[in-house]
């Protein structure tokens, strides 16, 4: 009985318990996507990502703002888009739609919809890109936890598919 209350309040106390997204968990491995599509090489910039939730320990983690453009600009950059200096051709706006995430279970499934827009002086490229992401009691047995990472590998798998959207 004592090793499982040692365990119990080892577990509240590790961390990334609850916290946001990470930007880190969320990029896309350079080269991941494939090759890169010519026009849009070093000339994309992310001018906004709205739809985010910042995280509250009274509701469910969700995908704030800030860490999204990052791990956007981080995988864009990787892959040869990211505009490096003066004035971009392409300006990348993201909008989540919906983070949908289940409050129970072993499993937790979280799906993102998302919403991408892609302008430039000669109009906007528009994808509508929705995907999902799980994590299991293996990843921590802590809900809160798994709750988060399913949600980082949604985010994940939804900007990985935008990337290949872009090819």
């Amino acid at each position: 009985m004592r090793y499982q209350k040692i365990v119990v309040i080892l577990a509240l106390l590790a961390p990334g318990l609850g916290g946001c997204a990470s930007p880190q968990a969320m990029t896309v491995a350079a080269g991941t996507a494939g090759s890169s599509l010519a026009k849009y090489r070093n000339a994309v910039a992310v001018r906004s990502v709205s739809g985010g939730q910042v995280m509250n320990m009274a509701r469910v983690p969700g995908v704030p703002n800030e860490p999204l453009k990052a791990a956007l600009e981080s995988t864009l950059a990787g892959q040869g888009y990211l505009a490096k200096s003066g004035t971009p051709k392409f300006y990348l706006d993201v909008k989540i739609l919906d983070l949908d995430r289940p409050m129970r279970g072993m499993t937790l499934h979280a799906t993102a919809d998302v919403a991408y827009e892609v302008a430039n002086r000669g109009g906007v490229e528009r994808y509508h890109i929705v995907t999902t992401g799980s994590a299991t009691f293996s990843d921590s047995p802590i809900a809160i936890d798994r709750i988060r990472i399913a949600n980082e590998r949604a985010m994940h798998e939804n900007i990985e598919q935008f990337v290949r959207a872009l090819r």
